[in-house]
């Protein structure tokens, strides 16, 4: 049965055809969540309870656009809200990156335009100076805590922050001016 038939179906109460359109999603939302979380019990909550929220919210969808990035955004608010709730974390960390880049993603592109975006930012990345590039490797992908950066890179905390916001801003540009222009 198609995407449509199915969000139709649910729409009139039909059990049977919300979950099949679990079955089409679960996998996704999943994979959404568990990148982004490192406890697969927690990810596999939030998928749940995304699905719970989108079957109490299924009426208000409209059947003539795609579920995906519908069933995304309820995933990401419910990521956003677990977060604020149990992990605050200081400013310039790598999940406020996540957030930003994943709120950027939820509102201006659709399922096929995330892998552009994405080229798009590494090709940002590859236009950075080394030393920005070095800085944004060890924050983001090796996740070195702000204060062992300060002592490898030498530098006080502010100046260390100002960078980081330098490069984060730097590539916020490059990738809305090389995907025409899109802003948050």
């Amino acid at each position: 049965m198609e995407e449509k038939q199915l969000i139709i179906k649910s729409q009139r109460g039909d059990i049977e055809a919300f979950s099949g359109l679990v079955k089409m999603y679960q996998g996704n939302i999943r994979a959404c969540l568990a990148v982004r979380l490192s406890n697969t019990f927690e990810s596999d909550d939030l998928a749940q309870e995304t699905f719970i929220v989108a079957f109490r919210r299924i009426s208000e969808f409209d059947p003539d656009r795609p579920l995906g990035p519908w069933l995304r955004s309820i995933a990401f608010n419910l990521l956003r809200n677990f977060w604020h709730k149990h992990k605050a974390e200081p400013v310039g960390h790598s999940e406020e990156l996540s957030l930003l880049i994943d709120e950027h993603i939820a509102l201006n592109y659709s399922e096929r335009n995330e892998l552009n975006a994405l080229h798009t930012l590494r090709e940002c990345m590859s236009k950075l100076d080394e030393s920005m590039r070095r800085l944004v490797e060890l924050r983001y992908h090796e996740n070195l805590p702000l204060a062992e950066l300060t002592k490898k890179l030498n530098v006080n905390h502010s100046t260390l922050t100002m960078r980081l916001h330098r490069v984060r801003f730097v590539l916020k540009q490059c990738v809305e001016t090389n995907l025409g222009g899109v802003s948050s």
